[in-house]
C-alpha cells in the first residue's frame, strides 16, 4: 500500500492497570499527523476531522505546524457544536483555509471532547484509503524526570518495540510537544538487551516549541544489532531532566517495498509504575 512519509499517530491506550476505560475526553485534546499532503507514488493525503462534545458550547480548533518556530497557531477556527457530533471534510483546507501542510490539531472546549481525524489518499482514481485514530488529552501525556540524579527514571521513559529494521522497513519517530512550554530531550536506539546496538551510540536530539512537533526519518538506519534480524531494536525517548512540559511520542514502520505502514505507541511506564490521574510525571 502506498503512504505518505509522514508519522500517523494512534492512540492505543484500551485500559489502565485496574482494566477501567481510559477516558478520551476533555477539554484540551491534542491530534498529532494530520496533513494535506502530496506523498509517495503519485498520492495525495487529505484529513477530515470528527469532534464529539455531547454537552454542546463551542470548540476552538488551532492548527500548528510541525518544526513551527513559534508558539502561535498557523490558523484557528471556532466551530459551534450544534449536535454532539461535527464532521468536518478535508479540515485543513475547508476549516483552517490551508492548501498544504503537516502538524497537529490542538482542541480547545467549552464541554468536554473527543476527536478522531481520518487521513487517505484522493489520488486513486475515485478509491481511497488510509487510516483513522483519536486524538489524546494533553493531560495523558509524559512529562520530565524531576527527583534525585539516581532516581528511577523509567516512568518518564517512552519505549517503543515492535520494530523492523532495514533493508526490511524504515523507523520514523514523532515527537509531540502537548504542553504550553518548549521541550527538549532524546531519542535513543538501543538494542535488544537496552544497551547500544553493535554499530554504536545512535541519539538524536529535539528541541520543540509548543504544541508543533518534530519526525526523525528512518532512525534504524544503518544501525547494526548484536542479535540475529535486529528485530529486538527499540527506541527510547525522554525529556531532559527538570525541563517544563511534556511530550507525545510514537514510531511508523513503513515497508520498503509496498510502503504499508504500521503505528507502535509508546510504553507510558515500567513494570513497577501505574498510570495516575490520566498522565506519567509533572506536566
Amino acid at each position: 500500500m502506498r503512504f505518505v512519509r509522514f508519522l500517523l499517530a494512534l492512540v492505543l491506550f484500551a485500559s489502565l492497570a485496574s482494566a477501567s476505560p481510559v477516558d478520551m475526553m476533555s477539554t484540551d485534546v491534542v491530534v498529532p499527523g494530520a496533513g494535506r499532503i502530496a506523498g509517495a507514488t503519485g498520492s495525495f493525503w487529505v484529513t477530515d476531522l470528527w469532534v464529539r462534545s455531547p454537552g454542546g458550547g463551542t470548540v476552538t480548533l488551532e492548527f500548528h505546524a510541525m518544526d513551527s518556530g513559534s508558539a502561535q497557531p498557523a490558523a484557528t477556527a471556532v466551530i459551534p457544536m450544534a449536535t454532539s457530533v461535527v464532521f468536518l471534510p478535508d479540515v485543513l483546507r475547508n476549516t483552517f483555509g490551508i492548501d498544504a501542510g503537516l502538524g497537529n490539531i490542538r482542541l480547545l472546549s467549552t464541554s468536554p471532547a473527543s476527536a478522531t481525524i481520518r487521513i487517505y489518499d484522493l489520488a486513486g482514481g475515485g478509491a481511497t484509503y488510509g487510516m483513522s485514530f483519536m486524538g489524546m488529552p494533553s493531560s495523558m501525556a509524559m512529562g520530565s524526570f524531576s527527583g534525585m540524579a539516581d532516581g528511577d527514571r523509567n516512568p518518564y521513559r517512552y519505549m517503543i518495540s515492535g520494530l523492523l529494521p532495514q533493508p526490511t522497513a524504515r523507523v520514523n519517530v514523532m515527537v509531540v510537544d502537548t504542553s504550553s512550554s518548549p521541550i527538549a530531550g532524546t531519542v535513543e536506539v538501543l538494542d535488544a538487551d537496552d544497551s547500544d546496538p553493535a554499530s554504536g551510540t545512535r541519539q538524536y536530539r529535539f528541541s520543540i516549541q509548543p504544541y508543533s512537533s518534530h519526525q526523525f526519518v528512518d532512525v534504524l538506519g544503518g544501525v547494526e544489532s548484536r542479535f540475529s534480524g535486529g528485530s529486538g531494536l527499540q527506541v527510547r525517548i525522554q525529556l531532559d531532566d527538570g525541563s517544563p512540559g511534556a511530550m507525545m511520542a510514537f514510531a511508523s514502520v513503513m515497508d520498503n517495498v509496498s510502503n504499508d505502514p504500521y503505528v507502535v505507541v509508546g510504553s507510558m511506564m515500567d513494570g513497577s509504575s501505574s498510570m495516575m490521574n490520566g498522565g506519567m510525571g509533572p506536566h
